[in-house]
């Protein structure tokens, strides 16, 4: 089963050379690899500054990669930047996907995994730490990542800790970028860890009702489907043996009677005023993290334009 949509940020080398994206965002379905983050609408209301945009987070992944490059070239290694995030890969549907037009041209985002998994396979980098020798990969890796012996650490709103070094080329271009390395990621950390809601939200019965309503319009398209949900539990079966293309085109036109269904119906506000309802309480016990996190992002996206523009 694929993820409803998912989104590749900064560009990580593994401790064993391999080449893995970091998610930015990825709701719905079945996660691949989840780094939670208080993505879109949620954030909308706690106020000024306005959360980063798609194409500002993609700015500020680019330039958090150049200063990357910078860096690891002082060190003696070679360093690629990769590309930045289309604007259609942070895309955020939590629980239906509700946008007809990006429905039509993606799916359920086949496509962007394909492409995220294409963008692993031939990057420069992991081939680049393939062909060094092992003592080397390890420097590499302490160049890129620093000392496991030196981390800052943040206890997260659902519970345990998460954990970055301080030291290595990583840090230091989030410090360069966005102003101070530990004030970012304890922002960064906390506002994009809030607890999940979605089980309360799949529970309430202004949900149901919605589901019910969406259920019917889907019907009376040759859909017969109870749930987003149930969707995705079969899209497997639904495209197993067929081509790419034809797989492709099943899950568009599947994904886009989902969304003309969600907006015709109430599912869709349903979804987005239930969100806003039951994520508020956490959301106003870390507006102060909320506020930062987006304050020192739009700080950073003038340097980030200046780094990008020399590049």
């Amino acid at each position: 089963m694929l993820p409803r949509v998912r989104s590749w940020g900064v560009r990580e080398v593994s401790a064993a050379g391999g080449w893995r994206p970091a998610v930015v965002c990825a709701v719905g379905g079945l996660l691949l690899a989840v780094v939670a983050t208080a993505c879109g609408q949620a954030d909308a209301e706690i106020g000024r500054p306005e959360p980063a945009r798609p194409h500002e987070l993609a700015l500020l992944d680019r330039a958090e990669e150049v200063l990357i490059e910078r860096c690891m070239t002082r060190h003696g290694f070679r360093y690629r930047p990769g590309p930045p995030p289309a604007p259609d890969e942070l895309r955020d549907f939590p629980h239906v996907v509700d946008d007809p037009g990006w429905a039509r041209k993606h799916g359920y985002g086949g496509d962007l995994l394909r492409k995220a998994e294409r963008q692993r396979a031939d990057n420069p980098n992991a081939a680049y730490v393939r062909s060094l020798r092992p003592e080397d990969r390890k420097s590499f890796h302490t160049a890129l990542y620093g000392s496991g012996m030196k981390a800052v650490e943040v206890t997260v709103p659902a519970g345990g800790t998460v954990s970055q070094s301080r030291t290595g080329c990583l840090a230091e271009a989030q410090g360069r970028l966005y102003g101070d390395f530990r004030e970012w990621f304890r922002v960064r950390i906390l506002a994009s860890s809030l607890p999940d809601r979605g089980g309360e939200l799949r529970r309430s019965p202004d949900f149901r009702a919605a589901v019910g309503q969406w259920s019917a319009c889907m019907r009376s398209r040759g859909h017969p489907y109870q749930s987003p949900a149930d969707i995705q539990r079969k899209l497997t079966g639904l495209t197993k043996g067929a081509g790419t293309r034809r797989a492709d085109r099943i899950e568009a036109r599947l994904a886009t009677a989902e969304a003309e269904c969600a907006r015709s119906t109430t599912l869709s506000e349903t979804v987005r005023r239930l969100t806003r309802e039951l994520t508020r309480p956490d959301r106003q016990r870390y507006s102060a993290e909320i506020r930062a996190r987006d304050r020192m992002r739009q700080d950073a996206l003038g340097r980030a334009k200046g780094l990008v523009g020399r590049t």
